[in-house]
């Protein structure tokens, strides 16, 4: 039983940094934070995009590490 609330509440968990990383992501110009990388002209790399890409990469991680998990306790 503790396996199932456990699985559900950690895949939720991930789901929330998952959508928590794409509004970072998707922030304006203006909250973006320091410019880290330049790559052309109209285009660079911020702080926050690399946050973002952070959390949405532990998120999935995360979701898929459970699911692993869930699935190895109920086949196995």
């Amino acid at each position: 039983m503790w396996l199932k609330w456990g699985a559900r509440f950690l895949t939720s968990l991930g789901l929330l940094v998952v959508v928590a990383g794409l509004v970072v992501l998707a922030l304006p110009g203006t909250m973006e934070g320091r410019e880290l990388v330049q790559l052309d002209a109209t285009h660079s790399l911020h702080v926050t995009d690399f946050v973002g890409l952070g959390m949405v990469i532990s998120g999935v991680l995360l979701i898929w590490v459970t699911v692993l998990t869930w699935q190895h306790k109920h086949i196995c």
